[in-house]
């Protein structure tokens, strides 16, 4: 493979490996929002059921326990949604995490076999200067060797 379109694909996965490392940055902010939230309206639920245990020991009229209980209720709904919400981004986070770690690979892999091409290149180029350096010696020598004899 020539160096011009190893360098281009490596170019490609690594933009590739960028986008989905963004992606996952992403999801992983998301996760963690969603978590305060959950955690938020869990510490809210169980302040608001504190507030009517004091109400129900010194006497709540019917009403607000209906209240009480109509909004714990939709506590619990709202908990359920976020809790749904939070699993669904945790696989999200999952397969993100999955498909950056696969364009990580194909990049290693491109960078990789671009280091080894530079590699073979630097080896052939030592190698012919090498070769140029010892004829060049090989030629001093005989002349020097002919004016000698």
């Amino acid at each position: 493979m020539n160096s011009v379109a190893l360098a281009h694909l490596t170019e490609q996965a690594e933009k590739a490996r960028t986008q989905a490392a963004q992606l996952l940055a992403e999801d992983r902010n998301n996760k963690e929002k969603i978590a305060q939230q959950l955690q938020m309206l869990q510490q809210y639920r169980h302040e608001y059921a504190l507030q009517l245990q004091q109400q129900m020991r010194i006497g709540i009229q019917s009403t607000m326990l209906g209240t009480y209980r109509a909004f714990l209720a939709s506590l619990d709904r709202a908990i359920a949604q976020a809790q749904e919400a939070l699993t669904q981004n945790e696989e999200r986070v999952a397969k993100s995490k999955q498909k950056w770690l696969e364009k990580q690979r194909r990049w290693q892999s491109f960078d990789l076999l671009q280091e080894r091409q530079h590699a073979s290149i630097k080896q052939q180029r030592e190698r012919a200067e090498q070769r140029q350096n010892d004829e060049l010696s090989l030629t001093m020598y005989l002349r020097h060797r002919r004016k000698t004899t």
